[in-house]
């Protein structure tokens, strides 16, 4: 049997050939989905499975270079120079995450605390969210999700209690049906909110539960003269095999992985639609917009590029770190966020290392322009 050249180089060791042959597929296939997510988002193209990919983008560069390590003996130019690529291509994912940001001068115009925070779909977990929530005295509007209950029960009577002095301005919606817990919105705020409305946001095809008939919670306040749109929303969360369609726990089996496998298109779709419709809300008025909340979407996956045409990702500009939100198993992603409109300026973002849910609070500082008849 003929050996190929790039494999004379390998130990004649037959369990570590076969590791080092291992890695180098690694390595190879990690960079052609590499490649093929860089075109994806430089092009503008879309597709339901590169956007499941893209949530993992981090995952799969940086594990396809260790990957490499493994492929001992093998050329420089089938081992080292991918590996380089795939580092290059976290710095330009993260690069700005990873240095400390440079000093700003004091503001001159109004700053806004705001804080986001999914309180968790389990009611257990409520109360010692509701306790940390209590101890940020200085945040100026919260915007919350997965608030669970009605006027007279569950969350509401709880938070109002707990915040009602300092944030007495409150916005809710509680969704319908089977996503009456999970989808509830709140906003409160120090400041008077007026025009309050939910908004349903589009199913873009997805099955009936839970992505159709979810809302977005919208309202207006002013701060010094400046009029400011809020709004909070609950995306449509990804598929995964250990939920059915309805979102309820399921065990893993073959059947559920191809039924998970089947369905990722309605759900990616879903949510993509959502985001455009967020898009085209951000782009519909004059006053300046700030969007918090669990947009179920990475911060480098492709349908985020909706958000990103129009508004500024706070966490993205002042930022320090990974920034995760939300952790499965041993991965960790940001999938909460805080997006402003231009004009805005964001002068601190972070997230807080707390375990008060199943999602971590983030917190910006924003800086809102002044109108332009008060301007010095």
């Amino acid at each position: 049997m003929i050996e190929p050249v790039f494999m004379r180089n390998f130990s004649s060791n037959r369990f570590w050939r076969g590791v080092a042959l291992v890695g180098l597929t690694l390595l190879w296939g990690a960079v052609l989905l590499d490649l093929g997510l860089w075109l994806y988002r430089l092009s503008g193209g879309y597709s339901s499975k590169a956007n499941l990919l893209s949530h993992l983008w981090p995952y799969i560069s940086l594990g396809g270079a260790l990957a490499g390590l493994l492929a001992r003996g093998a050329p420089n130019a089938l081992r080292s120079i991918p590996t380089v690529w795939l580092l290059i291509s976290l710095a330009l994912l993260f690069g700005k995450q990873v240095f400390p940001r440079e000093s700003l001068l004091p503001a001159a115009s109004p700053t806004l605390r705001v804080l986001t925070l999914n309180l968790s779909e389990y009611s257990e977990r409520h109360p010692r969210a509701i306790s940390f929530l209590k101890e940020r005295r200085a945040a100026d509007v919260l915007f919350l999700q997965e608030v669970h209950g009605g006027e007279g029960n569950g969350d509401r009577p709880k938070l109002k209690a707990a915040l009602g002095g300092r944030l007495p301005y409150m916005a809710w919606h509680t969704s319908s049906g089977t996503s009456e817990k999970k989808f509830g919105l709140g906003i409160m705020s120090r400041h008077p909110l007026r025009q309050i409305r939910p908004v349903k946001l589009p199913a873009g095809g997805a099955p009936a539960s839970p992505c159709r008939g979810m809302p977005a919670l919208t309202a207006k306040l002013r701060v010094e003269g400046r009029v400011i749109r809020l709004a909070t929303a609950h995306l449509c969360p990804p598929a995964v095999p250990w939920r059915n369609r309805q979102g309820h726990r399921t065990p893993v089996s073959l059947r559920s992985v191809s039924e998970w496998f089947s369905g990722i298109r309605p759900f990616e779709y879903a949510r993509r639609s959502q985001l455009q419709f967020l898009r085209l809300m951000a782009e519909g008025g004059v006053e300046p917009f700030i969007l918090a909340g669990n947009l179920n979407t990475t911060a480098h996956s492709l349908d985020l590029l909706e958000l990103s045409k129009t508004l500024s990702d706070a966490f993205g500009e002042r930022g320090l770190g990974f920034g995760f939100t939300y952790s499965a198993a041993f991965l960790g992603a940001r999938i909460d966020h805080i997006f402003h409109s231009k004009g805005i300026r964001a002068r601190d973002a972070f997230v807080h290392d707390v375990k008060v849910s199943d999602h971590r609070p983030l917190e910006a500082v924003l800086e809102i322009p002044l109108p332009k008849a008060s301007a010095p």
